[in-house]
């Protein structure tokens, strides 16, 4: 995708505006959700404790609440996942971004990694979900795409390339979109995170094959975005 040719309207549609920071307050998360009302991103996502804050503030738009578990680490227990999953459908969650074992993977127990996952998008009762893949801890190629065949054999519609936690996921790359591209079904989308923090960053992503972005930048991409469309 050229997002180059996309209105700043277009764009906001393809990121998803996050406030994640573990020392966030009630203030900065309320102030978050005002802005992507405001400037119609396709998703907020924010910390599970504020979903209902943000379904509240966000009644009668098209943005999305998101949330996440597992960030960075993943070595939850696969019931404790499950328990996660359901909190944050019980809340009222849109779409749950979750980190895989990737410890699991790492040690070869690939049934142990697919069966997680498995198990998530039946207790996800049909939300959106997408695991954050963390490619940047996988120290080769055939393992990385093997990795990425097996989350992608459960029937998820979206993969990540990472969380963007700093424990070795590591940032958005074009190598990592177009790995990730052509090793997942067509039906399976590819969302960019980890430094996507510039306009022209989020474009070299998408024309790889992203096709959304998690950003804490949201804003400065859409108005760089307008100044940038007149270059092209």
């Amino acid at each position: 995708m050229d997002i180059r040719k996309l209105s700043s309207k277009e764009l906001a549609k393809c990121i998803q505006f996050t406030k994640t920071a573990a020392n966030v307050t009630r203030d900065e998360i309320v102030r978050h959700l005002e802005q992507c009302a405001e400037f119609g991103f396709h998703a907020a996502m924010i910390p599970m404790y504020y979903v209902p804050i943000g379904k509240e503030i966000l009644k009668g738009t098209d943005v999305k609440v998101a949330t996440f578990f597992g960030f960075g680490m993943g070595h939850e227990s696969i019931q404790a996942k499950i328990a996660m999953m359901k909190e944050c459908v019980a809340l009222g969650a849109d779409e749950v971004d979750y980190q895989p074992n990737m410890s699991a993977f790492l040690s070869g127990e690939y049934d142990t990694f697919e069966k997680e996952t498995v198990l998530l998008l039946e207790a996800s009762k049909r939300i959106t979900i997408k695991p954050m893949l963390e490619l940047g801890l996988i120290p080769s190629l055939g393992e990385k795409i093997r990795a990425i065949q097996i989350l992608d054999s459960t029937g998820i519609v979206w993969i990540k390339n990472s969380s963007g936690a700093p424990t070795g996921g590591g940032p958005a790359t074009v190598e990592d979109m177009r790995l990730l591209r052509e090793h997942v079904r067509p039906r399976c989308k590819v969302k960019a995170s980890g430094k996507v923090n510039s306009f022209e960053k989020m474009a070299e992503l998408f024309a790889a094959g992203a096709e959304l972005a998690g950003t804490s930048s949201g804003i400065e991409i859409i108005q760089r975005a307008g100044t940038a469309s007149s270059q092209y």
